[in-house]
């Protein structure tokens, strides 16, 4: 890979800071993509990569009190762990959400 000279590396900096693109740079300058490319996460590499889609209904805190409910034996099956879920979810920023029991089985020959 044949090194690129600072007047091209600074003329690739310029163009990318007035918003050419990757390939608009290639055919302006006759650097290779990849190398445009190099440039390019040289300058921004300190963005954050951003990832895509929908926002998560869960928030990082939510999550461990849900792992913290399944561990200390307070939710004992999957049916549980759906309500906590739609509790933490329909009343936000609540600090805990109740979790129900399920009543026990009226005992025969009792009334």
């Amino acid at each position: 890979m044949k090194p690129t000279s600072s007047t091209q590396h600074s003329s690739v900096i310029s163009l990318l800071q007035e918003g050419y693109s990757v390939c608009q740079i290639q055919s302006r300058t006759g650097l290779g993509k990849s190398i445009v490319g190099r440039i390019k996460k040289e300058v921004d590499g300190d963005k954050e990569n951003m990832k895509g889609g929908r926002p998560a209904k869960l928030s990082p805190q939510d999550k461990r009190g849900i792992i913290h409910q399944i561990t200390t034996g307070r939710l004992d099956n999957a049916a549980q762990g759906a309500q906590y879920i739609n509790n933490i979810i329909s009343h936000p920023g609540c600090c805990k959400a109740k979790t129900t029991s399920p009543s026990p089985a009226p005992q025969e020959g009792t009334s």
